[in-house]
């Protein structure tokens, strides 16, 4: 019995998967080109227990890392400890790190503010988690996945765009750390070695 438990619970989490990553990508595919200027800088975001914030007011002075998230995708679980533990490092060497969530929570409860409230406890000070109210930011970047990562240096221009690294199920086999090695490079002065890869995860379902 216990046996068969296990193995229901694991095709609802497998159609889960499913689902997300193969569902309706409402997102535009065409992302913002690599050297553009960050677009939308005067849009105002809402934070999870209703407050606005400038998307202006929140960029680093470093740098800023852009994540597309979700409550509900199974990519993003995958990768949450492993972005913690970026934003824990760089984060107090100027680089803000923007969770935004632009996924329609009128279809998705779960994407909801109630839900990002608690997702947003769960990944503590070093995040700042908005809601992308009408997917504003996410048509304005090309962004069609959770997570999808898009790097702007101090200058605001787009350095990187694409996935965190080239493991998203298993961190222990992770052989490149793309989004670490941007951050590497930012701080020494340096150009980005591998400015673009394919963002891996679930779709985003766009607010209309």
């Amino acid at each position: 019995m216990k046996r068969l438990c296990r193995y229901i619970r694991g095709l609802g989490a497998l159609a889960v998967l499913l689902w997300w990553g193969t569902g309706p990508a409402l997102a535009q595919d065409q992302e913002l080109p690599l050297g553009a200027p960050l677009p939308s800088a005067e849009l105002t975001l809402t934070r999870p227990d209703g407050r606005a914030a400038s998307l202006q007011s929140l960029l680093g002075s470093a740098g800023t890392v852009i994540v597309f998230w979700s409550n509900q995708c199974p990519w993003v679980d995958k990768y949450e400890d492993r972005l913690a533990d970026l934003a824990a490092t760089y984060g107090a060497a100027g680089f803000a790190f923007l969770v935004v969530n632009a996924n329609d929570a009128d279809a998705f409860p779960k994407e909801g503010a109630d839900e990002s409230q608690a997702r947003a406890r769960d990944l503590g000070a070093a995040f700042t988690y908005l809601m992308d109210n009408g997917s504003a930011l996410a048509r304005a970047l090309g962004a069609s996945r959770t997570p999808h990562v898009f790097v702007f240096d101090a200058n605001r221009t787009l350095v990187y765009v694409g996935t965190i690294d080239d493991s998203p199920g298993d961190p222990g086999n992770v052989q490149k750390t793309y989004l670490k090695d941007v951050l590497d490079a930012l701080q020494a002065g340096q150009s980005v070695a591998v400015p673009k890869t394919k963002a891996f995860g679930c779709t985003i379902k766009l607010q209309s």
